[in-house]
């Protein structure tokens, strides 16, 4: 879908192009044949109820119309943003033991296969202009708390309803200190390894970031934003913040648990996210399907490589991750009327 695209950071050329009424102002109606050009009549018909979302947040005083303060909000902040992201593809963990080694999906018997990520994200790589790519890696000492090996270095705490005797890999057990529950890994992505490297089939593109997780001994770390104590790491955060990224499209192994936590924690942060499904594998198909309403739930998109190159080259342009924007923006609005947090 060819658009203007300086058109659409333009209040006064937008104003004039949709307040059919002329009245100054942008009602409901107005909005919808707004987005309708933006978006398409069909996503428009599709998530009728989001585009009300959008407006309903972009109408800050609750008035039925957008005067020109929340116009010119919505231009410069919500549609030049929509038509002219900042796209940033991250590729998670997408490593030898997840494919071919110790903790191969293969082999957990559930019918998933790590190495059929490698080919549709190499394609997505060489048929797309990303502004910036990054390659997550697990990268775990040998004394690693999430290793079923290493199960005898720590004690486990009472409350833990498996003891030491009768754990088996992938069961979950609690710790006495740290305190904390862990689900039992084989060992897996030991830093320096063969298993911790990227698999051999994988482009590493010129330019792009790699970033390895999981290095302290008794911390998981399956988000590639932060250790599983919630504690945040600023190396990813730095980066998109470096390249001004608006949309994240992630991707990679394993989907229900460290692709899962990444995009969870990528729209806490407030970023447009989508998961490419096509690229990823998980451990438990039971799992994905849960991790694929949870991500929907908290207003991430499902999407496939098809639609990621239509999406990012402009020929397409989502409802849903637009609404994930103007949520981060309605945000900001509430945080500017009540810095302090006042009642």
């Amino acid at each position: 879908m060819t658009i203007d695209k300086e058109l659409w950071s333009e209040p006064e050329g937008l104003l004039e192009k949709f307040d059919a009424n002329k009245d100054g102002l942008i009602d409901f109606d107005e909005f919808r044949t707004m987005c309708v050009d933006l978006f398409g009549n069909e996503e428009v018909e599709k998530h009728e109820y989001r585009v009300r979302d959008i407006f309903d947040i972009l109408d800050s005083d609750e008035d039925g119309t957008l005067n020109q303060e929340e116009w010119e909000r919505c231009c410069k902040e919500w549609t030049s943003v929509v038509v002219n992201p900042v796209n940033v593809f991250l590729i998670v963990d997408v490593q030898n033991d997840f494919i071919e080694g110790t903790l191969a999906l293969r082999d957990c018997g559930k019918g998933q296969d790590g190495a059929e990520v490698v080919a549709p994200i190499n394609r997505l790589l060489a048929e797309l202009r990303w502004d910036k790519v990054v390659y997550s890696l697990d990268w775990h000492p040998e004394n690693h708390i999430g290793f079923y090996e290493n199960l005898g270095l720590r004690e486990l705490h009472a409350e833990s309803k498996i003891g030491k005797q009768e754990a088996k890999p992938f069961d979950t057990v609690v710790f006495l200190d740290p305190h904390l529950e862990q689900r039992l890994w084989p060992k897996h992505c030991v830093i320096d390894s063969w298993g911790a490297q990227l698999h051999k089939d994988l482009v590493i593109v010129p330019g792009s970031d790699q970033l390895r997780k999981g290095k302290h001994p008794n911390m998981e770390a399956y988000s590639v934003f932060a250790d599983n104590n919630r504690e945040n790491s600023r190396e990813l955060l730095n980066i998109l913040e470096g390249v001004g990224a608006t949309d994240l499209y992630v991707c990679g192994l394993a989907y229900d648990v460290c692709v899962r936590a990444t995009c969870l924690d990528g729209l806490r942060q407030g970023y447009r996210l989508a998961v490419i499904e096509d690229c990823c594998r998980g451990v438990d198909p039971a799992d994905i399907q849960e991790t694929r309403r949870t991500i929907e739930d908290n207003g991430g998109l499902l999407t496939d490589s098809e639609n990621t190159r239509r999406l990012v080259e402009g020929q397409n342009r989502s409802i849903v991750m637009a609404l994930q924007l103007a949520k981060s923006l309605g945000s900001k609005i509430l945080g500017d009327k009540n810095p302090e947090g006042d009642e």
